[in-house]
């Protein structure tokens, strides 16, 4: 009788665990579904609406620094490109007229990174590998910098990429007109109070305008190397993966 009386008493036990267990795991389900709405609905980012780079922006809004700032601080964590235009746009129409890239900081073209693969990345990317005057484009305008991108800077060899604590500090002088130092030498890097920026940088510059703000996306190609050994050589192919990557333009209204 003994033995029977304990053995209700582990199996009550075991059922008052079990079912503590599922309260919580369902309460632990509950509440990760709630933080990840609210974490969603927080990022703006998320109900954006993309179209082909070449192609007219589905959705526009006008919109002035409170929305240019956060963005540029985020643009390396989402890994998106955001470039800068200025245009005469029509706002009942939703067309612009007159575009032409804005040019928001320059840099010196003699450095080494002057090499083919930055080339080809921004003809394609800009002035299209199509366009027979692509590459006179890309010349003319190669010390204007009017975009964020940290695959372009890379190619670049700024002295930013690869930290955050580096691309967080090169944001802030740019946007308050400060002098960037190389991390690497303490020496002067980029002082962006000089133009095209003016004193007090891109905000000063900007902070009374209104820009339109668009999101687009265009296709890149991964080369994905692919080793192959035989008992001779190793036999090297290559794999083209096409990407898709976000591209948020602020156009300048004029």
């Amino acid at each position: 009788m003994e033995n029977a009386t304990q053995a209700l008493i582990i199996a009550f036990t075991v059922l008052v665990f079990v079912i503590a267990l599922t309260v919580s795991m369902v309460s632990l389900n509950s509440v990760k579904r709630v933080s990840d709405t609210i974490l969603y609905t927080k990022d703006e980012t998320n109900y954006y609406t993309y179209t082909d780079v070449k192609g007219k922006a589905k959705e526009n809004r006008i919109v002035g620094l409170e929305t240019i700032i956060p963005t540029l601080y985020k643009y390396h964590k989402e890994n998106y490109t955001v470039v800068f235009k200025k245009a005469k746009y029509n706002e009942v129409e939703g067309t612009f007229s007159q575009i032409e890239y804005l040019p928001v900081y320059t840099v010196n073209s003699d450095r080494n990174w002057q090499k083919d693969s930055y080339k080809t990345l921004m003809i394609d990317k800009y002035y299209g590998k199509e366009n027979s005057n692509a590459s006179n484009q890309y010349e003319t305008r190669k010390e204007q910098i009017f975009s964020f991108d940290i695959d372009e800077e890379t190619l670049r060899h700024e002295p930013w990429t690869g930290s955050e604590d580096r691309i967080q500090e090169n944001i802030k002088c740019f946007l308050n007109g400060e002098t960037y130092r190389n991390p690497n030498n303490g020496s002067i890097y980029k002082n962006y109070s000089e133009s095209p920026l003016k004193s007090g940088g891109f905000i000063a510059m900007y902070k009374d305008k209104k820009f339109v703000e668009t999101i687009e996306e265009y296709k890149t190609n991964s080369q994905q190397r692919i080793n192959t050994e035989s008992t001779a050589q190793a036999n090297i192919g290559s794999l083209t993966k096409e990407k898709f990557k976000r591209m948020i333009v602020f156009t300048l209204i004029e």
